[in-house]
């Protein structure tokens, strides 16, 4: 039977009351914040929070399962994400699990406007996982940096985003930067008759960001890379959408809720699912090994979420980075699938000389 209901998961550790009272609390706390005698009979029907079920996992750990009504996420992502963990992140010990959306609610929610389909469509690459690299470091002249997009490009390289650190403070110069880059791109293209999707970081708030989206879309590029758990993942999805711009979701600060054991956010639910419901067409995750990698073993999780079905929304491209290695792509293409791209930064970059023929054999071994 159909239902209206967004349901969330909570694993309370060592909960801090009975675990049935605990449950009933946050119920409360997260859709209505408000003493019991407060609520009418007629609020209480249409909005409370409702336990769905408490299942005690081992000793220290119970489930906490409660349906939210769908309309108190107010057909908006950002709001649906302070439902789900707005007030309880401050509840100790508890961590939000799993996250399942009802279809009246996912047909609101804007979801991915290209996806992998149209990533695939772009670059030409079919039946294989990708390979990205980024830009960087900041300070660097803006011809090094469309040098290094050339050859990687050249190379048959894929997917080619801004490092997150990469910030100008005026749009003259962030314009600059980002058309000599695309002109390597379109340089490479013509070389080669491969398209390599290049994707600038835009930041900031108001105009300053609504004019570096709109260069983006006048330079004729396709989409951008946005960090959305700094600017706010509502700010995001809204920047990417007014110019119909497919967006890289960054996970930089993420970290602070997806990596505690005992509380914030599963890496599947918040770098997956939530992603994927706010629009955004590739997300990056740190996935096992590399410099920075997850303490959980959620990589193939959050890639499920990412490409599995989820009502009628487009699948996201699941892509693991934080310092990964060349030696490490065949692996993660292996393991993961086609519907997967693995990001090389510094150890890419590192090759000098060699960029080019180094993006070569690591794309060969994804084949």
């Amino acid at each position: 039977m159909a239902t209206n209901l967004i349901e969330a998961t909570y694993v309370a550790t060592r909960p801090d009351r009975e675990p049935e009272v605990l449950a009933e609390n946050i119920a409360r706390e997260q859709s209505l914040e408000i003493v019991p005698e407060l609520i009418s009979d007629e609020i209480r029907d249409r909005l409370l929070g409702r336990v769905l079920s408490v299942e005690q996992l081992d000793e220290v750990r119970w489930a906490l399962r409660i349906g939210y009504p769908g309309e108190l996420a107010s057909r908006q992502v950002g709001q649906l994400l302070h439902l789900l963990y707005g007030n309880v992140s401050f509840y100790p010990r508890i961590r939000l699990t799993e996250l399942a959306l009802p279809e009246s609610l996912l047909q609101d929610l804007p979801g991915p406007i290209g996806g992998i389909e149209r990533i695939r469509e772009i670059t030409g690459v079919d039946n294989r996982a990708m390979l990205m690299t980024v830009l960087k470091p900041r300070g660097s002249n803006p011809d090094y940096l469309a040098d290094l997009a050339l050859r990687f490009a050249r190379g048959g390289g894929d997917l080619l985003k801004d490092d997150q650190n990469l910030v100008e403070t005026d749009i003259h110069s962030f314009t600059d930067r980002i058309r000599k880059c695309a002109q390597s791109i379109e340089k490479a293209s013509e070389m080669t008759g491969w398209r390599c999707l290049y994707l600038p970081h835009v930041a900031g708030s108001g105009e300053h960001l609504h004019r570096q989206v709109e260069a983006v879309a006048e330079a004729g590029l396709q989409g951008v890379v946005l960090c959305p758990w700094v600017m706010g993942l509502e700010t995001a999805a809204a920047a990417a959408r007014e110019f119909d711009l497919m967006w890289l979701a960054h996970p930089a600060l993420a970290g602070s809720l997806t990596e505690p054991e005992d509380r914030g956010v599963s890496t599947d639910v918040l770098l997956g699912t939530l992603v994927r419901a706010a629009g955004a067409d590739i997300s990056i995750f740190p996935g096992s090994g590399g410099r920075i990698h997850s303490s959980h073993n959620d990589e193939t999780t959050t890639c499920r979420r990412l490409t599995g079905e989820l009502g009628t929304l487009k699948p996201t491209l699941p892509c693991t980075g934080g310092g990964k290695r060349l030696d490490q792509v065949d692996d993660a293409g292996r393991r993961l699938g086609p519907d997967y791209a693995v990001l090389v930064g510094g150890d890419l970059l590192r090759q000098g000389e060699q960029l080019e023929e180094a993006t070569r054999q690591a794309i060969a071994s994804l084949h």
